[in-house]
């Protein structure tokens, strides 16, 4: 991410660079020169993500969290590695539900500054701690620790997250969870998973711009994304 910042930047300064040695072609209306215009939007681009996800020490702490949840996400379902590969439209289904499980599973500083950012309306303004939640977002959480604490008294021999985790994944039940899962704990994982549903979307639709562009920085962590390409040769 930083690196795409600086090479943004490097970019228009060369460009900078190389104009003032034909001045004379620059029309004076500078949106019509279409080299400057694809410096300045990328720089543009670039920036915005940096400030938020960058320079914001708690957001970039919080992003890295997430990453490592995903990658372990992917060891319990591995359906998520060829979605993430794939860039799989399901992919961006998939990816709120596991960002509100892992707020629910740890909703301490870093990962409710995470959620913060995107629903800013469902934590207190007071003060800089975002770990007082509105009624709604606190009964979600109080949702979650009883179904953990129900698959936790089960006698299935596989762990309650993981469970979780898959269900988010697949989206349903497989057949074998019946076998490994009593119908008690099955419908309570049910029950939290359409609430969990109910706020991924609230997570897109609060601010698709907002979301848009941290699913962008999140799926870029994913893939190991390589730097961007330096730009074209030198257009006025």
């Amino acid at each position: 991410l930083a690196s795409d910042v600086v090479a943004a930047y490097d970019a228009m300064r060369t460009y900078l660079r190389e104009v003032g040695t034909c001045i004379e072609r620059v029309d004076p209306h500078l949106c019509n020169n279409a080299g400057l215009v694809a410096r300045l939007v990328d720089w543009e681009e670039s920036w915005e993500v940096g400030a938020r996800y960058v320079r914001q020490a708690h957001l970039l702490e919080a992003v890295c969290d997430l990453v490592s949840e995903v990658k372990a996400a992917q060891e319990l379902a591995p359906a998520l590695t060829n979605m993430i590969e794939d860039c799989d439209v399901e992919l961006f289904l998939v990816l709120p539900r596991v960002v509100m499980l892992c707020f629910l599973a740890d909703p301490q500083k870093r990962r409710a500054e995470l959620v913060r950012s995107l629903l800013p309306h469902r934590f207190s303004s007071d003060g800089e701690v975002a770990t007082i939640l509105d009624p709604e977002l606190a009964g979600l959480l109080s949702q979650f620790c009883e179904a953990t604490q129900t698959l936790g008294k089960d006698t299935a021999k596989e762990m309650p997250w993981a469970f979780v985790v898959k269900r988010a994944v697949r989206g349903d039940f497989e057949k074998q969870d019946s076998l490994t899962w009593s119908p008690k704990a099955m419908k309570v994982v049910d029950g939290l998973m359409r609430e969990v549903e109910r706020w991924s979307l609230e997570l897109q639709r609060n601010c698709p711009e907002d979301w848009n562009q941290f699913s962008a920085v999140l799926v870029q962590c994913l893939t190991g994304a390589p730097p961007k390409e330096p730009p074209p040769s030198f257009q006025v």
